[in-house]
């Protein structure tokens, strides 16, 4: 183990809890595109295992499906994971799309295990954090409250069903004899309709997002469209456990 890499993260994951980057509508999102099927992919999903004992900050894990071909189907990939990470490739104007790779408020991207790098990322979205637009879940009974509070410009709002741990055994691969445990894992997507810097008031069945084993869910309000998506401007997590 890495005492000094350790401990650099347990000194930022400290500082963000005590800034406005805790505040609804401002908590860094850290995406990460993974495979089951990826040698190098092991010591990311470690790290945002960890990051996600952070209630400051938002990591997520969208397994992807490019790598199903080396021999081993990986049992979490979407489709839409891989198009929303050349989506984003689309968006930079750049081909940069491998696995690990972590992507911070739809913006800076890194390697996903490059703990400095995503570091550095968050600080920089905890620093313009005042602008994003606050959102707010509840659950009431069966049902779940979706507050988007005013902001500038227009963007999508997006609701993910998230499953908080899940654990994977692989049988073939280059993961081969691994369990490995993938935290925060989207399982889908939908969209609630445009946000044009409005507040927006939803009420959602608790039964629609709990489908697939998800236990958990976030909102986000992104820039951008589906094939080309830009800067999350406000998010939440909320456990629905």
């Amino acid at each position: 183990m890495n005492v000094a890499r350790t401990l650099g993260l347990v000194a930022v994951l400290s500082m963000l809890t005590g800034t406005s980057a805790a505040q609804a509508g401002s908590k860094p999102v850290i995406e990460l595109f993974t495979s089951q099927g990826c040698n190098s992919c092991p010591p990311a999903d470690a790290l945002f295992g960890r990051l996600a004992d952070n209630p400051g900050l938002i990591p997520l894990t969208l397994s992807v499906d490019y790598w199903d071909y080396l021999g081993w189907r990986d049992t979490l990939a979407l489709n839409a994971h891989t198009k929303r990470q050349r989506g984003y490739s689309r968006t930079r104007g750049d081909m940069n799309v491998y696995t690990p790779q972590a992507i911070v408020n739809g913006g800076d991207f890194t390697i996903g295990s490059d703990q400095r790098q995503i570091d550095a990322a968050i600080r920089k979205v905890n620093t313009a954090s005042t602008h994003g637009v606050p959102v707010k879940l509840q659950r009431n009974g069966d049902t779940l409250a979706v507050e988007v509070g005013n902001g500038d410009g227009s963007a999508q709002i997006w609701l993910l069903s998230v499953t908080h741990k899940v654990r994977v055994p692989i049988a073939r691969g280059e993961n081969k004899g691994e369990t490995i445990v993938y935290t925060n894992v989207v399982r889908s997507w939908r969209n609630l309709g445009n946000f044009d810097g409005k507040p927006v008031k939803l009420n959602i069945p608790v039964s629609e997002i709990v489908k697939n084993e998800a236990d958990t869910v976030v909102v986000l309000v992104q820039a951008g469209s589906e094939n080309a998506p830009g800067a999350i401007r406000g998010a939440e997590i909320l456990s629905l456990r």
